[in-house]
């Protein structure tokens, strides 16, 4: 590639330029995210001991490389500003309805998804910008909310204890093993009352979780209204239900936040509580925070992306739910984020460069390209 100097030193003032820019703070969700009843059971309130804190990312502003790999650009056209879907889920159900999914429609989700090119990813590899994803492949974030059983449970058979094919532990498991390039990863949002509504497998479920890649985030202790509290109230209910996981399982690290009933602090003074606070010795540090919403997001390296405000798309064949933004990616597959299969390099066409935040991409290599220069 053929790189003058003149360019070099636009680089160095676009650098300069978007240097020190921060995130936003929290915003309330567009839409109630009103979860259905769980049963609730006795939870103990035993002193255990301390949660690890989960440190930030840190950042350092890195140089542009100027070196070509065997990857062909022209055929792949990697994208990694494009855009990233984290699809909110809640429950499968007999009928589909605004939170809830069919067993065949959520199956038809996940086989949409693969055909399309997505690729499932963690919560925490999107927190760190980092994504194990095939080059030319999209990542995909799955969530699910309230812990309904119905997304995790098991079935006692005379050999043991089966995870139900019909639930979505079940369901995603199977689907890994039929088409592996999909990858294996979802994050649960449970709060502390009943999760997954088998009280006595809870902590089997939580390893099983754990130790197969998936992971638990925070969705407050009693699913409480965070704009209707105090910052002693917030951090209760943030803080509690670290307190009540950790007990449970000490591996378990919560590193993001999905607001109850979508609502997040409204005082400006609050909304840092959101992302960071302490309650009886636990502390807790979530890397995102998100909304209810209705559309795709950003990677966190990019010059719009709001720490405190990620939007998630509902699962749902309503105008701007899932289906609606498949059927627009058809359209205009440029807006989405395409892997250049680097997990340290960040490609981007050399036009794109301004939605890089140039302080946000940590220890990873930014790679401009355009395609005359290759």
């Amino acid at each position: 590639m053929k790189k003058t100097f003149l360019r070099a030193c636009m680089l160095g003032l676009i650098v300069i330029a978007l240097a020190g820019c921060g995130n936003e703070g929290v915003v309330t969700a567009d839409h109630n995210d009103v979860p259905e009843p769980v049963d609730n059971v006795p939870v103990s309130e035993e002193p255990v001991k301390e949660v690890p804190v989960v440190e930030s990312t840190v950042t350092k502003k890195p140089e542009v490389m100027d070196v070509v790999t065997d990857l062909d650009y022209e055929k792949i056209r990697p994208d990694e500003s494009g855009e990233i879907m984290i699809i909110m889920y809640h429950n499968l159900s007999e009928k589909n309805m605004t939170y809830s999914r069919t067993i065949d429609s959520f199956k038809s989700d996940l086989q949409r998804l693969y055909d399309m090119g997505f690729s499932a990813v963690s919560m925490r590899d999107y927190i760190n910008g980092k994504f194990d994803v095939e080059a030319g492949r999209t990542p995909v974030v799955l969530t699910f909310d309230d812990g309904h059983r119905t997304n995790f449970n098991y079935l006692e058979t005379d050999d043991g204890l089966l995870i139900d094919p019909d639930c979505v532990v079940g369901i995603l498991d199977a689907f890994y093993v039929e088409n592996p390039l999909f990858g294996k990863a979802a994050v649960f949002y449970l709060n502390a009352g009943n999760p997954f509504g088998q009280p006595k497998y809870i902590e089997q479920k939580l390893l099983y979780l754990h130790e197969q890649g998936y992971e638990i985030g925070n969705h407050a202790y009693n699913h409480e209204d965070l704009s209707e509290m105090d910052a002693d109230g917030i951090q209760k209910a943030l803080g509690k239900n670290v307190q009540h996981f950790n007990k449970l399982n000490s591996d378990l690290v919560m590193e993001s936040l999905a607001l109850p009933y979508g609502k997040g602090p409204q005082n400006e003074a609050l909304k840092i509580y959101a992302l960071n606070g302490r309650y009886e010795g636990f502390e807790y540090n979530n890397q995102t925070v998100l909304r209810v919403g209705w559309k795709p997001y950003l990677p966190v390296y990019h010059m719009d992306f709001s720490q405190s405000g990620v939007h998630r798309v509902q699962s749902g064949d309503a105008d701007m739910q899932l289906s609606w933004w498949l059927d627009e990616y058809e359209k205009n597959p440029q807006r989405k984020f395409i892997s250049d299969g680097l997990e340290n390099r960040i490609s981007i066409p050399s036009v794109h460069l301004d939605r890089i935040n140039l302080d946000a991409i940590s220890d990873k290599e930014l790679f401009e390209y355009t395609l005359e220069d290759l």
